[in-house]
């Protein structure tokens, strides 16, 4: 994200921007007002669970971040009196200054190959992979700092960035040795550790055998304050469901303007259709039982999560309830439920999320245990 920000030659009240790693990893698995959130990997250490692209965007996408470094310090040794003071606090509580907009997932169905990864890397910055490491294979020689290592398939245990790319870089600066030049410049997370395990100034080349997986470029923009989130879909995409309809009824809490609706597209050139609808103060018999205020559509080039801005913006009242409905291509549908050991604690409610097959013919998300990964956004 600090990458795609400098790409766009943006800054933080002039600065370089530098985001909180800590907020991110605390708040990822902890939620104090609805008391639910991604099921924690370890059961004690409040900085012993794994990330992934999945969660962090589940939990950046609700506006609940990002924050700057300077408002929540990383600190691997937090007391417990600190921490019982910080897991009081709401995410929201820090001050935020850029809010994430998109994320394209490269590997979700098949990933699109390394010119893609590199047209991506000019237009929109870093982009997150995941790998195995093993510190002990890292190798350098003539100064160059590489690593190329498959013998553990398709485990991974690590994620990095890929920053850059030399299609000449030679091949015979790899232990093993690789079929064929070429290497990726990458950041790595290891801070001053680094230069002891292979990596200079926090990069690394890794050759383009080097078997990787996942692969996310994160779109953000500057944060604005008077923006609000409606959604209810914490934990994100979890799991989806055979439904090409789906639909969530919301209910305005101030006089706003409905600007934005997001949501995830489960594979690569996927067509979508959206309608926005008012229903007045009365709780609506469906989804779209009401004006119909707007409908668009359009093609998504990658699958991931996604922002579209509202051909036509439209107030709404406070008490009011709208719905946002949503047509996906394909017949699958990203939903948010309960999936053991990642979201075991997803809560769904009745008269919020609905799907249907046709349209017309709508089901409650409680009917089948699951919200509608679809979002939107207002300005006060």
């Amino acid at each position: 994200m600090e990458s795609n920000y400098l790409t766009q030659k943006l800054n933080i009240n002039g600065k370089n921007p530098d985001l909180s790693e800590m907020h991110l990893a605390v708040f990822t698995f902890n939620n104090p007002i609805k008391k639910y959130s991604f099921t924690p990997d370890k059961k004690s250490g409040i900085l012993g669970n794994y990330g992934n692209s999945f969660r962090a965007i589940a939990m950046l996408s609700r506006l609940a971040g990002p924050v700057n470094e300077s408002s929540l310090r990383y600190n691997s040794n937090i007391q417990y009196s600190d921490k019982k003071a910080l897991l009081k606090k709401l995410p929201e509580d820090f001050r935020r200054t850029m809010r994430l907009r998109d994320a394209y997932f490269l590997s979700v169905n098949n990933d699109p190959g390394p010119d893609v990864r590199k047209d991506l890397i000019m237009k929109h910055g870093a982009i997150v992979v995941s790998m195995y490491s093993d510190p002990f294979k890292y190798y350098r020689k003539e100064n160059f700092y590489t690593y190329f290592n498959n013998d553990h398939g398709s485990e991974v245990n690590h994620i990095v960035a890929l920053a850059g790319w030399d299609d000449n870089f030679p091949r015979e600066r790899f232990s093993p040795v690789p079929k064929r030049n070429g290497a990726w410049l990458v950041k790595n997370s290891w801070g001053s550790l680094g230069s002891s395990k292979g990596a200079h100034d926090g990069y690394f080349w890794m050759s383009y055998e080097q078997t990787t997986f996942e692969g996310t470029a994160f779109i953000v923009e500057k944060y604005n304050s008077r923006l609000r989130h409606y959604g209810y879909d914490d934990l994100g995409w979890c799991k989806t469901v055979n439904y090409s309809w789906a639909a969530n009824v919301f209910q305005a809490n101030k006089d706003e303007t409905l600007i934005e609706a997001a949501f995830y597209t489960p594979s690569n050139n996927l067509k979508y259709e959206a309608y926005t609808y008012k229903h007045g103060s009365k709780f609506p018999a469906s989804p779209t039982a009401g004006e119909l205020v707007e409908n668009f559509n359009g093609e998504i080039k990658y699958s991931g999560y996604h922002t579209v801005t509202l051909p036509n913006r439209f107030s709404l009242r406070e008490g009011e309830y709208f719905s946002v409905v949503l047509k996906l291509a394909g017949g699958d549908f990203p939903v948010e439920s309960a999936v053991k050991n990642f979201s075991d604690n997803a809560a769904v409610h009745k008269h919020e999320s609905y799907f249907s097959r046709d349209g017309r013919n709508w089901t409650d998300g409680i009917n089948i245990n699951a919200n509608a990964c679809i979002k939107a956004f207002t300005l006060e």
